[in-house]
Parts: C-alpha cells; sequence; structure tokens
C-alpha cells in the first residue's frame, strides 16, 4: 500500500521514533525511504550578527549541513538494516513548506513527521511543522509523538 514513505527528520528523539517506525511500514509494504532534512534558513537569517558577520553565517550553515548530513545517515542506517531502499533529501527554506513540497515532487504515498508536542501560547508563537503540514498536505501524513513523562516510565 504505501511504497514510497518519506521522513521529515531533524535528528530530534521524535523523529529517529518516527523514522524506525517508518523503515518498518516500509519494510512490510516491500516500499522505499526518502529522508528529507530542511535547514530552517529563516530561523537562521534571523539570529543576531547572522546577516552582518558572513564568517558566522557560514559558520552556522556549516553545522547545519553537517547536522542534515548525520541525521539522514542515521536513517538511511535503520533503512540498510531493515533491507529498504533509501534516498535522502536536504533542502533550504521553511520546513514545512519544503516537506509538503517535496512529498509533492518525490510522489510519496505516506509522510511520517515526529511532533515535539508544544501546545499553548509557545504553539501560537513558535508554530508546529506538523500542524501545518497535516493541514496541507495532499497525501497522508503520519504523526508520532515524543515519548511523555508517564510514557517513558511505563518503558522503564
Amino acid at each position: 500500500m504505501f511504497k514510497k514513505i518519506m521522513i521529515a527528520s531533524d535528528g530530534s528523539e521524535t523523529s529517529m521514533r518516527a523514522a524506525e517506525l517508518a523503515v518498518e511500514l516500509a519494510r512490510l509494504s516491500e516500499g522505499s525511504i526518502i529522508v528529507i532534512y530542511v535547514v530552517d534558513i529563516h530561523r537562521l537569517a534571523s539570529l543576531p550578527g547572522y546577516t552582518s558577520f558572513p564568517s558566522i553565517s557560514g559558520r552556522l550553515m556549516e553545522l547545519m549541513l553537517k547536522e542534515s548530513e548525520q541525521a539522514t545517515a542515521e536513517v538511511g542506517e535503520m533503512a540498510w538494516d531493515a533491507g529498504v531502499p533509501f534516498r535522502r533529501i536536504v533542502a533550504e527554506g521553511e520546513p514545512s513548506d519544503e516537506i509538503l513540497k517535496g512529498a509533492y515532487e518525490s510522489g510519496s504515498d505516506l509522510l511520517v513527521v515526529g511532533r515535539i508536542g508544544r501546545s499553548g501560547l509557545e504553539k501560537i508563537m513558535l508554530g508546529s511543522v506538523a500542524e501545518k503540514v497535516v493541514r496541507h498536505s495532499k497525501v497522508p501524513v503520519l504523526i508520532v509523538p515524543t515519548l511523555g513523562r508517564w510514557q517513558n516510565r511505563l518503558q522503564n
């Protein structure tokens, strides 16, 4: 059923949990994995000194690209271990827009996204990539929540 599964990864614990689930779904459906990592250049550009000091902006971008390599490589290892074909996309821009664009352009059947679980004022001020993706996606979206305190206790 799900032959092309896209995973949005930011390297967080929650996105890695989402990746584990997506790789298993791809294995069971004999599908493939596409992992997308988005360098949020809008957030980077809003940091103090980012535009004033080219050496700082270059170094921050370099660090973000290194993080993208690590996050996507980790998902790639999961896919390799499961015998699931894998490819990666590193994009620059607003995360929800780039994730939606990537899912559309790759012909994905399912989009898997980890959710941090912000609420209230924090959610209003910071926005939620997962929420925007769910609201605007043309393909089914599977949201994987972060482990709550009660879930952590149950696993230990």
